[in-house]
């Protein structure tokens, strides 16, 4: 599950827009039944907080919402338009689930469904192999799926609010039918931009990345980066990993950049008032939370070492979530 932070706001409501994710393992296996979605249960609910209305913080400090928090402190209130209305109202932030990701090696299992929905007749297979190079390191391959699933809106929660993202649940990108996702060369012809960052240098820049994780932060200018779980680019199913928990969410975290590679993502406006488009991602507005096969006893920030979340998250056998 992933939760992004977006400063919203309503009249006299809230509205941060966050994205949850579950995500899922590296070795072919059946598409397990019973992971239907269930937002009441799945959800890790504390990690909503802290909550800030105003400038004022309730609940417990997180080191990526400093920003959010000055942010709301030094103009508490503004106005947002729905169609041809205005609405005035005091400035609230949180972190909300919004989003869901499968990373499976199950070709169409749909985790959040709960069943196998494309039969590909054995091909698009996830996939395991080690690397003879001397790191003793390994390579995944695994497909994406990317779920619109604003829980608020499905519990029926402040749907009177205006200003806050009504988008209801929806298969939003399924990689399988993507050969960008099953080649990282074909990846580079619609994102050239990979070759800049495919270089030592550019790698060297990622350790200050992975550095700041470790501590619960993030460096949103290192885009291309994702701490300790490697390189955004190549935008495809293939990630290096030596942790299998730490490798989805690496390749989840990878779908949500290419979902703003694409056109489809949004953040919060600089005065944390509307929504603009966010064609680079901003990786301190979001954390994650695994939900299967064993669900997160809390969220993460991107690029947090697996040393330090993932013990006892990869149930044995279950290879999908």
């Amino acid at each position: 599950m992933i939760k992004s932070a977006r400063t919203l706001l309503a009249s006299l409501a809230l509205g941060v827009a966050a994205p949850v994710i579950g995500t899922s393992p590296a070795q072919a296996s059946k598409c397990p039944t019973g992971t239907m979605f269930n937002p009441i249960t799945k959800v890790r609910w504390n990690c909503i907080f802290p909550i800030t209305i105003g400038g004022v913080r309730i609940g417990s400090y997180d080191k990526l919402d400093k920003a959010l928090d000055a942010q709301s402190a030094s103009a508490p209130l503004c106005a947002c338009r729905k169609g041809l209305q205005f609405w005035f109202g005091v400035k609230v932030s949180f972190w909300s689930p919004n989003r869901m990701i499968d990373v499976v090696t199950e070709p169409g299992c749909m985790m959040a469904l709960g069943a196998d929905l494309m039969a590909t007749g054995g091909k698009l297979q996830g996939s395991q192999s080690s690397i003879s190079d001397g790191t003793n390191t390994r390579k995944m391959f695994a497909q994406m799926h990317y779920y619109i699933s604003p829980v608020w809106k499905m519990l029926d929660m402040f749907t009177d609010l205006p200003c806050i993202e009504d988008d209801g649940f929806d298969v939003a990108l399924v990689t399988e039918v993507l050969p960008t996702w099953q080649s990282g060369s074909l990846g580079a012809i619609i994102q050239p931009e990979a070759i800049l960052f495919g270089n030592p240098a550019a790698g060297l820049a990622c350790m200050a990345d992975s550095a700041a994780a470790a501590a619960g932060k993030v460096i949103d200018p290192l885009f291309w980066c994702m701490g300790s779980w490697g390189s955004t680019y190549p935008i495809a199913g293939d990630i290096h990993f030596g942790d299998s928990v730490e490798a989805w969410a690496g390749l989840a975290a990878r779908g949500t950049f290419m979902m703003g590679r694409l056109g489809a993502l949004t953040i919060s406006s600089s005065d944390g008032c509307s929504f603009r488009p966010s064609p680079i991602w901003t990786k301190s507005r979001y954390k994650l939370q695994l939900m299967e096969p064993v669900k997160g006893g809390k969220c993460v920030n991107i690029g947090r070492p697996g040393a330090l979340w993932t013990s006892g998250k990869h149930a044995p056998g279950k290879d999908n979530s």
